[in-house]
């Protein structure tokens, strides 16, 4: 069975259960087929030593930082197009239709190479001579790179100098963004954290906060909510307000199925910012 055959059919389990969540399905299903038909067929390796990477890895520094240039961007390009029609952008959609008119794709490219350095001047300078909500822009972005960043991931991953029991920090080992949420397997002692930029899986401490790294236990606390649709943790800090969201998995998601389980557990973000607690990011604002 094909990725969107099987997304498909979970929606239609999770529909079953509650009929509330017919607009999300839209937008995911929607959302997974634009990913699946720009995922790139190919990417050349990007140049590292294994002396040169160990290193890297070593210091902290996640694999795709300062390799921004080396990134192929054939597939993310025309993405970013595509996206600029998907109806996950609500009331926002017509003004990115309305913008990528007047786009060529270098255009494109720079403001995606841009958003792949950090450059938060470029995009918002962007956002703003385009009229366009940074917010939404931030994820039609981060969508565009998604497919792209997850085959680069994956020759960091075969390499076999990755070390997760090493690594146990709060960003990213391929491209350095937070963790997008948490799937908690079995009874390991660690959490797993899922980046929501290039889909990337790595270890983090059960207890601690990656925000302020906090781990006194006094200061931590872990609600356990249980849903018609499966059962959900999120763990909150008093120290700094932060919250992770977490979700119990038998085996590590694929992308589609990653992308699921982060639109399927908007309403703990809603619940954990009515408590007064911050989350690092949500496609919630996408559905309107």
């Amino acid at each position: 069975m094909g990725q969107i055959e099987a997304v498909k059919k979970m929606w239609q389990r999770t529909l079953e259960k509650n009929k509330q969540y017919k607009p999300v399905m839209k937008v995911h299903v929607e959302l997974v087929e634009m990913l699946e038909m720009h995922t790139p067929s190919h990417l050349p390796q990007l140049s590292f030593t294994e002396t040169e990477l160990a290193g890297k890895l070593g210091q902290g520094i996640p694999f795709l930082e300062g390799k921004e240039k080396e990134i192929d961007l054939t597939s993310a390009a025309p993405l970013f197009v595509a996206l600029t029609k998907w109806s996950g952008l609500g009331k926002a959609k017509s003004a990115f239709k309305s913008t990528v008119k007047h786009l060529s794709e270098q255009d494109i490219r720079d403001l995606l190479r841009g958003w792949l350095k950090g450059d938060e001047a470029q995009v918002t300078h962007f956002a703003s001579r385009h009229q366009l909500p940074i917010d939404v822009l931030h994820i039609v972005l981060r969508y565009s790179l998604l497919p792209t960043l997850q085959q680069y991931g994956q020759q960091l991953f075969d390499s076999g100098l990755f070390d997760e029991e090493f690594w146990m920090k709060p960003y990213c080992p391929v491209c350095g963004d937070r963790q997008g949420l948490a799937e908690f397997r079995g009874d390991e002692r660690f959490r797993h954290f899922r980046c929501l930029s290039c889909a990337a899986d790595w270890k983090y401490w059960r207890i601690g906060c990656p925000y302020c790294d906090n781990r006194n236990h006094e200061q931590l606390s872990s609600w356990f909510i249980q849903e018609e649709t499966g059962h959900y943790q999120l763990d909150v800090c008093e120290r700094c307000h932060g919250y992770v969201k977490g979700i119990n998995k038998i085996e590590r998601s694929s992308l589609p199925f990653l992308i699921f389980d982060d639109f399927i557990t908007m309403s703990l973000d809603l619940f954990a910012q009515e408590k007064g607690y911050h989350p690092y990011g949500t496609t919630q604002q996408l559905i309107q």
